[in-house]
């Protein structure tokens, strides 16, 4: 295992209901939506025993997963990403059943 890594800290947040005012699923697929990009910056300096932690340097560590093929950029959409590695296995749900397990709402702005 060793330290916790961004992409399964985000994970973490996103399977946190009380998370879902700053960082949430957008309902299509594994996609998700930091809408606070500064408080998830935030908390994840805070885990990480990083007090300068900012979402500029948070953004550089997600662009470090885009070749590894652990989470890509949605183009055209600011602060949102999407996990292309494969989540079922690692979670046993499909990302329909997680919504519906958190309540998500699909993004009505689609």
């Amino acid at each position: 295992s060793g330290p916790i890594q961004l992409w399964q800290f985000l994970l973490e947040l996103l399977t946190d209901k009380s998370c879902q005012s700053f960082i949430s699923w957008t309902g299509d697929g594994w996609e998700f939506k930091l809408s606070d990009p500064d408080e998830v910056a935030r908390r994840w300096g805070k885990r990480k025993n990083k007090p300068k932690m900012n979402y500029e340097k948070l953004s550089r560590g997600l662009r470090y997963y885009y070749d590894k093929n652990i989470i890509h950029k949605t183009s055209g959409k600011r602060y949102v990403y999407r996990f292309v590695c494969d989540l079922k296995s690692l979670l046993g749900y499909t990302p329909e059943e997680l919504h519906a397990m958190l309540d998500v709402k699909p993004d009505a702005d689609e």
